[in-house]
């Protein structure tokens, strides 16, 4: 990724279709094997791939990730 990008749009996508998924605005860019919260769930990035290039400061990245456990 760029380094000028400062924040993110993140599509996750939850493997088994089982979850819907989410779009989130990130500020850091998330990598393989971070876990995620959303939902009341983690997860962890099992993919990550860049949409389209970044835009300005602005990054599009897409997320496959796995479900973990439910968030405390």
């Amino acid at each position: 990724m760029s380094e000028e990008v400062i924040y993110y749009k993140v599509s996750y996508v939850v493997e088994g279709g089982k979850h819907a998924g989410a779009i989130i605005n990130v500020d850091d860019e998330p990598h393989v094997g971070d876990e995620v919260i959303f939902d009341g769930h983690v997860f962890e990035i099992i993919e990550l791939m860049e949409l389209m290039p970044p835009t300005g400061d602005f990054g599009f990245l897409h997320a496959t990730c796995r479900y973990l456990r439910d968030a405390a």
